[in-house]
């Protein structure tokens, strides 16, 4: 019998995987699906937003937006159906698209505000790609090459423009640094403007959704430990280099960038918003003016320490001080063509002429920036060394400078603070304190107060202020921060018998002035009932009253009834937008006292001053022993009646730019007002005793 082999069978296999179908390769992702219901909802949004009155753009261009939006939103579920070919080609391709990214960047950044992009200097606009490359590079590479960092830093970057476009519409002024410290003040008062999409946002939306579209057909890079280590090592470089760039180099004389203190936005408009704000950032830190040491300070000091205030002590009773800080109370009646309309406040100039002294003051804000009327009122410092886009509520220390605060209350009087807001806005509750305030009465006392657009009255700030005397009837100081008239001005919030017209030119007509001037026309009647119930006092009563700063309009108002833009007209026109009306008046009990008009020569009616004047221009109309510092200031308003942060005003009458030549004494007084006040805001450490000395006290 023969054997034979067993026959063995062949090893199994497993089967050869399918190509996937056409089916299979083209079913979206979940987050797909999630970012297409996402987009057509912000359409749906975005036409919802625009049919309830918010968009300055044609229904048109809404639509186009709204469609190029959703449309874009949906394109990655068509990102399974790309054939083979098309993937390699989209990997080719991410290296240049990521860097299209740069570019795309500063459109977004510039395109929803500025009207000159494309007028722009290639030489500028070459600067600030440069700028936005470096940032690019640290956002990218630390976040890991990723499609999303890259989406990260568009997203930024049209956040930035939409954000200029607002605040340049509500301000007048683009973003500046310090801004970025006070996020929480412009969320607090934002409620009380319109954000109304023009073509340009809805423009730039459409772009950021087209770019993201592009973003998600792109392969993403495979994550490694050693890929991740590399790209954080990248990213600490690129920062790095930034870093050095930034401390190194002053972006003004490198990049021939000056940014204009009062053409912010001209000056971002032609050389980019990006290489601005980063010369902006190098202001923030003050320097030592020229000349600057503590001695030569206290030499200035001592100039003035043995001037006594004549009778300042021996005054039978310390009279109360009110200082009202109006917000944004201006006289627009000074503007050609509406001297004879109801923008005037006449309760106002009725006060002023039986006042002790009243005139111009020239503030360094427009419209915003309200904190900075307030430190140069109570401080004496002038933000014409400090610079544009500084605000030193939100950056200094202010503990231990001399203050009015603190002179009050070296006096014995008590010291009290008033603002019907949030207490955090521009930091009040922390910098009041610094100041030397005893308390300070927050929107939480006028939660049941009248209210005017939605905002407390000056009224009702008012009775405050009188409850506070009738609760001492020992000298006090008060600080009043009303809000009533604060911006925006298109929300209809006037009752109609209270609303008032305000005719221009051509028969134009602004819905935005008419509810100012109705806002102003209240504050005018208000400040009226404040002085009636002040005269009746049979105590002394000093009232100082004065505007932070004009409207954000100002800016649209001043080119219709000029005919021109004001920096086209030189400084004195300039400063037209930056003037608000002060008094400081004493009622009878006051008078019959020792409070009188100032004798130092300038006229009491129509004078023209400043903030950082005012202050201690109020303790010598109230007859109160003043420190050397009040009769350096008093001194130094003689040779330069007004400062501001766009100039000087020198004593022969003529407005000047900073390092202009011109009158040798005026400009000698700002080289000493400047070693001064930096002394009084930067060396605490080693005061002399020159400060907060009052002769006669």
């Amino acid at each position: 019998m023969t054997l034979s082999r067993p026959r063995l069978s062949a090893p199994l296999r497993p089967p050869a995987p399918e190509d996937p179908s056409p089916t299979a390769r083209a079913r979206p992702k979940r987050a797909e699906v999630v970012g297409a219901l996402l987009g057509a909802a912000f359409a749906l949004g975005l036409c919802a937003y625009a049919a309830a009155g918010f968009a300055d753009a044609p229904w048109q261009a809404v639509a186009a937006a709204a469609l190029a939006i959703a449309a874009c939103s949906c394109a990655p579920l068509a990102r399974g159906r790309l054939p083979e070919r098309g993937r390699r080609a989209a990997g080719a391709a991410r290296p240049f698209a990521v860097a299209l990214a740069v570019p795309a960047g500063f459109y977004l950044l510039e395109r929803p505000w500025n009207d000159g992009l494309f007028a722009m200097d290639p030489y500028y606009a070459a600067a600030n790609l440069c700028v936005l490359a470096l940032l690019f590079a640290v956002v990218y590479f630390a976040g890991q090459r990723s499609r999303a960092s890259v989406a990260a830093f568009l997203a930024a970057c049209l956040a930035a423009g939409v954000a200029n476009h607002f605040v340049i519409a509500f301000k007048g002024q683009p973003i500046v640094p310090a801004d970025l410290f006070a996020l929480s003040t412009a969320a607090s008062v934002g409620s009380g403007y319109t954000f109304a999409l023009d073509a340009r946002l809805l423009e730039a939306l459409a772009a950021f959704a087209a770019c993201c579209a592009v973003l998600a057909f792109l392969p993403k890079v495979p994550a490694t430990p050693r890929r991740v280590a590399a790209n954080a090592v990248c990213a600490l470089a690129v920062a790095g280099c930034f870093g050095w760039w930034m401390g190194s180099y002053d972006i003004e004389e490198a990049y021939a960038c000056p940014v204009d203190v009062w053409g912010v936005k001209e000056s971002y408009a032609e050389r980019g918003s990006a290489l601005c704000f980063l010369k902006r950032v190098q202001d923030l830190s003050p320097a030592e003016p020229d000349g600057y040491a503590a001695a030569a300070a206290d030499e200035l000091l001592a100039r003035h320490a043995d001037a006594v205030l004549e009778d300042g002590a021996d005054r039978p009773s310390a009279p109360t001080v009110i200082a009202v800080m109006n917000e944004t109370f201006a006289d627009l009646s000074r503007y050609p063509g509406l001297a004879d309309t109801d923008a005037r406040p006449a309760y106002y100039h009725d006060i002023a002429a039986s006042a002790l002294e009243a005139g111009d003051a020239y503030v360094s804000a427009l419209g915003g920036g309200t904190c900075n009327s307030e430190f140069e009122f109570l401080t004496g410092s002038s933000m014409g060394y400090l610079g544009g886009g500084v605000y030193p509520y939100v950056l200094y220390d202010l503990d231990g400078s001399e203050s009015l605060v603190s002179y009050f209350s070296s006096l014995g009087y008590a010291t009290h603070a008033v603002h019907p807001a949030e207490s955090a806005n521009w930091r009040r509750d922390r910098v009041y304190g610094q100041l030397g305030f005893d308390d300070f009465a927050d929107g939480r006392a006028f939660s049941e107060a009248d209210t005017l657009r939605g905002l407390a009255t000056d009224r009702a700030t008012y009775d405050h202020v009188l409850d506070l005397l009738a609760a001492d009837e020992g000298p006090q100081f008060v600080f009043d921060v009303t809000i009533q008239n604060h911006g925006g001005y298109d929300v209809g919030g006037i009752a109609e018998e209270d609303a008032v017209s305000v005719p221009l030119a051509d028969g134009l007509a602004s819905s935005e002035l008419d509810e100012y001037a109705s806002c102003i026309r209240q504050a005018d009647r208000d400040l009226a009932y404040l002085v009636e119930r002040l005269d009746a006092l049979e105590r002394p009563v000093v009232l100082c009253f004065f505007g932070d700063h004009q409207p954000g309009f100002s800016d649209w108002l001043f080119e219709v009834t000029y005919g021109a833009q004001a920096d086209e007209m030189g400084l004195d026109a300039v400063q037209e937008r930056y003037t608000v009306p002060y008094l400081i008046w004493a009622n009878e009990a006051a008078r019959e006292n020792g409070a009188q008009a100032p004798e130092r020569g300038g006229e009491s009616m129509g004078a023209r001053s400043s903030l950082n004047y005012l202050g201690a221009k109020v303790v010598e109309a109230a007859g109160l022993p003043t420190t050397s510092y009040q009769r350096f200031l008093l001194a130094a308003s003689e040779s330069v009646p007004a400062v501001n942060l766009n100039g000087y005003l020198a004593a022969d009458g003529v407005w000047r730019w900073f390092g202009e030549e011109g009158d040798g004494e005026a400009v000698d007084t700002l080289r000493s007002y400047a070693i001064v006040q930096y002394d009084n805001l930067f060396n605490k450490e080693a005061r002399s005793a020159f400060w907060g000395r009052a002769a006669g006290a």
